[in-house]
C-alpha cells in the first residue's frame, strides 16, 4: 500500500514538474523573442532557479535538518547521569500548564524532587515516570487535559465537523487541517514548543493516512435510506405493509405483529446515515493519528522506523481507536443534540416574542 501510495505522489510530482518547466521555458522563450536577447531568456531562467532555491529546496534542507523530539519514557537501561539530565529537561519545559502561576510551583515542586532523588535510581525513575504521567493522563488541579483526553477531544471535533459537512473536498481539506493542529496539540501537551520544521517533518511522517478521508466521504454519498428494525422476510413484506394494519385497525396484526409493523415501517433518512458514517470514519482516521503521534513522543522516531516497528504502532493505534470510537460517537452526537435542541428552543422563543 505505502510504495503504490509513493509511486503515485511520484508519478503526479513528475507531471507537475514538468508542466511547470513547459510552461517556464515557453515563457523564458516568449521573452528572449520581444527583447531580440538571448540573455533575458537566461536572466529568467537564472530568477527562476533562485527563487525555486528560496522558496523549495531551502524549506526542504531545514525540515530535513530539523532536530527530534525527545523521548518522553524512562529508559530503564538509562544511568542516573542520563536520568538526571532528562529531569532538567523535563523540569524547563512545563509549558503544557497554561497557567503561569501553577506552572512557576510545579517546576518548583518537580526540580525540589529531583533534587531529593539524585542519587537514588529507583526513586528518581518513579520520580519522572509521575511527571510524565501527568502530560499523558493531565491533573484536575493544575487544568492540564493530557494526551489521552486531548486526542479524543479531537476525535469529537472532527466528528461533528464532517458530520455536518456534506462536501467531500470540504471533509478532506478539514480532516488534513484539523490533524495538523492535532499533532501540534499533542506536542505541545507533552510540554515542548516545536518550531514548525520540527511540526511539519512530524506531519509528513504521520499525516499519510488522512489521504483516505475524501475516498471514504464518496464511499457514503447518495446513500438511501437504512430500515433498522427491518423484521420482515424481505423487502416486499415491508412494502406491502397497509398504514390501516400497523394501526392496529386490522385484525391480523394486532398486539405485537401491530408493532412489528410499525417499527418494519421506521426508517432512518440516508443523509443521516450518511453523515454519521462519514464522521465515524473520519474521527476513527484522526484518533489513529492521534495514538500513532502519541506512540511517537512516547517512543521517539525509531517507533516508526522499519517495517515491523510501524506494522505493531499502527495495530496498536488503530485497537485504541476502535476502543474509543463508541464513546466518541455517542458524546459527540449528544452535543449536538443538545446543541440542535438548544438552537430550535431559542428560535422558538423568538417567534413567540
Amino acid at each position: 500500500m505505502k510504495r503504490n501510495l509513493t509511486l503515485i505522489i511520484g508519478i503526479g510530482l513528475a507531471i507537475l514538474t514538468m508542466m511547470l518547466l513547459g510552461n517556464i521555458i515557453v515563457i523564458a522563450e516568449k521573452l528572449g523573442e520581444v527583447c531580440h536577447t538571448v540573455y533575458v531568456e537566461y536572466a529568467f531562467y537564472g530568477l527562476i532557479l533562485l527563487l525555486a532555491v528560496i522558496f523549495v529546496i531551502r524549506p526542504i534542507m531545514r525540515v530535513h535538518n530539523a532536530p527530534e523530539f525527545p523521548v518522553l519514557a524512562v529508559n530503564d537501561e538509562a544511568n542516573i547521569k542520563d536520568l538526571q539530565q532528562f529531569g532538567k529537561r523535563l523540569a524547563a519545559n512545563c509549558g503544557y500548564i497554561s497557567d503561569p502561576e501553577k506552572r512557576r510551583q510545579h517546576q518548583a515542586a518537580f526540580r525540589a524532587d529531583l533534587q531529593t532523588n539524585a542519587a537514588d535510581h529507583e526513586l528518581l525513575k518513579k520520580t519522572l515516570q509521575k511527571e510524565l504521567d501527568l502530560r499523558f493522563d493531565g491533573n484536575a488541579e493544575l487544568d492540564v487535559l493530557g494526551i489521552n483526553k486531548r486526542i479524543k477531544e479531537w476525535g469529537k471535533t472532527v466528528f461533528m465537523v464532517t458530520a455536518i459537512s456534506q462536501n467531500g473536498i470540504f471533509d478532506s481539506a478539514a480532516v488534513m487541517v484539523m490533524n495538523y493542529k492535532l499533532i501540534e496539540d499533542l506536542v505541545l501537551a507533552s510540554g515542548f514548543r516545536p518550531t514548525r520544521p520540527q511540526m511539519f517533518r512530524l506531519y509528513v511522517r504521520i499525516l499519510t493516512t488522512s489521504l483516505i478521508s475524501y475516498c471514504t466521504s464518496q464511499v457514503f454519498t447518495d446513500m438511501n435510506g437504512v430500515a433498522p428494525f427491518d423484521i420482515a422476510s424481505d423487502a416486499s413484506a415491508v412494502a406491502d405493509v397497509n398504514p390501516e394494519d400497523v394501526t392496529g385497525t386490522s385484525p391480523e396484526l394486532d398486539g405485537e405483529d401491530s408493532i412489528s409493523g410499525l417499527l418494519a415501517r421506521f426508517k432512518i433518512p440516508g443523509v443521516v446515515v450518511e453523515s454519521a458514517l462519514q464522521g465515524a470514519v473520519n474521527a476513527l482516521l484522526t484518533l489513529r493519528i492521534g495514538y500513532v503521534t502519541k506512540a511517537y513522543l512516547m517512543e521517539g522516531p525509531e517507533a516508526l522506523s522499519g517495517v515491523r516497528n510501524k506494522r505493531a504502532v499502527k495495530r496498536q493505534a488503530i485497537k485504541s481507536a476502535f476502543k474509543a470510537l463508541p464513546g466518541i460517537v455517542a458524546g459527540s452526537a449528544s452535543a449536538l443534540g443538545k446543541g440542535l435542541t438548544g438552537f430550535v428552543a431559542r428560535m422558538a422563543s423568538k417567534e413567540e416574542k
